[in-house]
């Protein structure tokens, strides 16, 4: 018992330089913005209004407006990520030991470590009316109108997170692969099971539950996109709430609305907790099925 409860102490005291910066860097801020979210607010005078913050949000068409670009992103690009990403990992898998192997794996995942400002800025100047590498190539052929519009923004926005996400992604996968015991495969080739039979019948079912996981974060980043829209706001005109987050940042920081920002912030973490719970409780139950 004594040695049990030495073993817990060292544990704890292991564990506790993370507690406290988890506890001073999340639980603080979540804590202090949920009492900030109960006031209302006039200039730097604040009150107690309990929960009409949270009531006006609930009936504010702006905020469920500003999910339409989250919904195309969690529609289209998440699957379209996840599928490119799973024949990436196989391809990367298939040349395995071979060589150039690496570069390969280098160049796929050198995209993710570029931070998401940059590659706004970047994907912004390639749309750039003025300063676009593009240009040229479209003079010749004479189109002469708007290279970025906001009909379009949701287009560019899919092609910057692509870009810099589905190599990490694809990494992720492949790392998964690798895992996988080689009697599966060798047994399957035997029977006279092809490569990509193989590979989507035997393979991509074993990792599911890393499939489920790399969807539900890339779902959750797709809910509270910022920077992207944000960057491109340089170049065309976006509206205020153009994705929740970025109604959320308007509205502290714009209009000075910082408790009725703060109860927006909270609904919008309870929604992707939500859809997240959801997700993560629907492939644990297929899972006990199958």
């Amino acid at each position: 018992m004594k040695k049990r409860r030495l073993d817990s102490v060292k544990a704890y005291v292991f564990l506790s330089p993370f507690l406290f910066f988890f506890a001073f860097m999340v639980l603080y801020p979540i804590i202090k913005g949920f009492d900030l979210s109960l006031k209302g607010q006039r200039g730097a005078r604040m009150w107690y209004v309990g929960f009409d913050n949270y009531a006006r949000v609930l009936t504010d068409p702006k905020f469920w407006e500003s999910f339409k670009i989250p919904a195309y992103l969690l529609l289209v690009q998440v699957p379209l990520m996840i599928f490119c990403a799973i024949l990436i990992a196989l391809l990367l898998e298939k040349v395995e030991g071979r060589k150039g192997a690496t570069f390969f794996r280098l160049v796929y995942y050198i995209p993710s470590t570029i931070p998401a400002i940059v590659a706004a800025i970047i994907w912004g100047y390639m749309f750039s009316d003025s300063m676009s590498p593009f240009l040229p190539i479209l003079n010749l052929v004479g189109f002469s109108g708007k290279l970025l519009t906001r009909e379009i923004v949701p287009l560019v926005m899919l092609i910057i997170i692509l870009w810099q996400l589905t190599g990490y992604t694809a990494i992720m996968i492949y790392s998964s692969l690798l895992s996988i015991p080689k009697e599966y495969t060798e047994a399957a080739t035997l029977d006279g099971a092809g490569y990509w039979q193989i590979a989507f019948k035997i393979k991509v079912p074993i990792i599911k539950d890393m499939l489920i996981t790399l969807f539900i974060f890339n779902a959750i980043g797709a809910l509270q996109v910022f920077n992207e829209p944000w960057m491109l706001g340089g170049l065309v005109v976006l509206p205020t709430n153009y994705t929740p987050a970025m109604y959320i940042y308007n509205s502290a920081f714009a209009h000075g609305r910082f408790t009725y920002a703060a109860a927006m912030g909270l609904i919008l973490a309870a929604i992707t907790f939500i859809i997240s719970f959801y997700f993560l409780k629907s492939a644990t139950k297929q899972m006990f099925t199958e």
